[in-house]
């Protein structure tokens, strides 16, 4: 009895891993792709003499740029994932590219546009192929009968923690002196950074 128990507990345990990756891995997709890294790679083109068409323009380059790359590696990987059995080395150097990426965008400034592009570029593939694996994963980590609600677990953390945070980061840009930070710049960087550690 107590072994099924211990059993249970960590089979529960291993699922709740598995979908609170999805809890810290959202924020890229909320903070960096959807709201706050778009407006400010964009000052960063103006920055450097750009009208705003051109930045928009450069932005759409460089989010297409890093979406054909994804697609295309993406079956290769998947492929990996499934031949190699060694899931959770890819995904950790994956997830560990888009980390380091992310973590480098504290440092932008000026008219450095096309480090954040290349930083942009490396992080949406480490995440976004981190993902493949991470996906890979599921039949591994959930009993048969349980990969349905431990997929739609892991699509409901995402949501909520990519959403808390952007929450958190969208007050930190508009109200900076609620968390003693000097400026709306410093609420940006402290985003990115936030990205980093969630």
């Amino acid at each position: 009895m107590v072994i099924g128990v211990q059993k249970e507990a960590e089979y529960r345990r291993v699922v709740n891993a598995w979908a609170m990756y999805d809890w810290a891995n959202s924020a890229f997709f909320t903070t960096v792709v959807a709201a706050v890294f778009p407006p400010f790679y964009r000052s960063l083109v103006m920055e450097s003499g750009h009208e705003n068409p051109t930045a928009t323009a450069y932005w759409a380059y460089t989010t297409a740029v890093t979406l054909l790359i994804a697609a295309a590696t993406g079956p290769v990987f998947g492929a990996v994932a499934d031949q190699t059995g060694q899931r959770k080395r890819w995904l950790a150097s994956f997830a560990g590219l888009g980390v380091v990426a992310t973590a480098l965008m504290v440092l932008l400034g000026g008219d450095a546009y096309l480090w954040a592009s290349l930083l942009f570029i490396l992080g949406g593939i480490g995440v976004s192929t981190g993902n493949v694996f991470y996906d890979s994963l599921l039949p591994h980590v959930a009993r048969e009968g349980d990969i349905d609600r431990v997929s739609t677990r892991g699509y409901a953390l995402g949501y909520l923690g990519g959403g808390i945070l952007l929450v958190v980061n969208v007050l930190m840009i508009m109200k900076p002196e609620w968390f003693l930070l000097a400026d709306s710049e410093s609420g940006i960087r402290l985003s990115f950074f936030s990205v980093v550690v969630g």
